[in-house]
């Protein structure tokens, strides 16, 4: 008897409510949790989106270069080389395939040398995109970063070079 008076208050009285509010905690962050990485964008889809974008454009060779060597995952850039400067129906058809596939908040951005410039955000992710002619040539820059990117960032060292070792370090 005093085994079955245990058992009923470990299990919450024998309701069976608390299993199902259990359950129905665990269903409501599982749902979040699939949503934020349903949500998140990689770097594989980014060059996607700018390789869709520069598709639509019809003009130019894209490359992109690894900026991962340089410190920081979450960075794309990507370079469009074309034979005279873009024309502007076809930096608007890049990005109109780009505000179709999430980017946001498109922002022009005034430009120094006569090109143009467009700032736009997409899931914590923005992109810089620069048209226009400069020394080493002709085209479209895609200059994209994001805080989340489906890799692991680099971890930060736990004590500074300069610091002596028993000293913490401010982040």
């Amino acid at each position: 008897m005093a085994a079955i008076a245990v058992m009923t208050a470990l299990t919450g009285c024998g309701g069976g409510d608390s299993d199902g509010a259990a359950g129905e905690r665990a269903t409501t962050t599982a749902r979040v949790a699939e949503k934020a990485a349903k949500d998140e964008v990689t770097v594989d889809a980014v060059q996607g989106d700018v390789r869709s974008a520069v598709r639509a454009a019809g003009i130019g060779r894209l490359s992109f270069p690894d900026m991962s060597e340089l410190g920081n995952p979450c960075r794309v850039v990507g370079v469009l080389r074309t034979e005279d400067a873009p024309k502007r129906e076809a930096v608007d058809s890049v990005l109109a395939v780009l505000k179709a596939r999430g980017w946001g908040r498109m922002e022009r951005i005034p430009a120094e040398d006569g090109g143009e410039g467009w700032h736009l955000v997409k899931n914590g992710w923005e992109v810089v995109l620069s048209a226009g002619e400069v020394p080493e040539g002709a085209g479209i820059v895609f200059d994209a970063s994001g805080k989340a990117c489906g890799v692991p960032m680099p971890s930060r060292p736990a004590t500074s070079d300069i610091a002596p070792p028993e000293r913490p370090v401010l982040p």
